[in-house]
């Protein structure tokens, strides 16, 4: 560790501290990005599978969302302007 190199054990802390503090704040926050979008908060955990959650990302991204949905139908007719 002295000559600037990072070592097996270094890298063991470092990625226990990530599963340990990164982890939960992720899960938090796609937990809240999918129920904000009317999809259930579970796909936050989703998130923790490599590869997958690539696709998911894509799909979260591309798709109508069921808010979007809901607020189409709840919205009033706009007017057109006049002539």
């Amino acid at each position: 560790m002295f000559g600037g190199r990072i070592g097996v054990p270094e890298l063991l802390i470092l990625f226990a501290l990530f599963l340990i503090v990164g982890g939960p704040l992720m899960i938090i926050a796609w937990w809240r990005i999918f129920t904000k979008a009317g999809h259930p908060g579970a796909l936050s955990l989703v998130m923790l599978i490599p590869i997958v959650n690539f696709f998911l990302l894509f799909w979260f991204a591309f798709t109508s969302w069921p808010i979007e949905q809901q607020t189409a139908t709840l919205a009033p007719p706009r007017a057109l302007p006049p002539l």
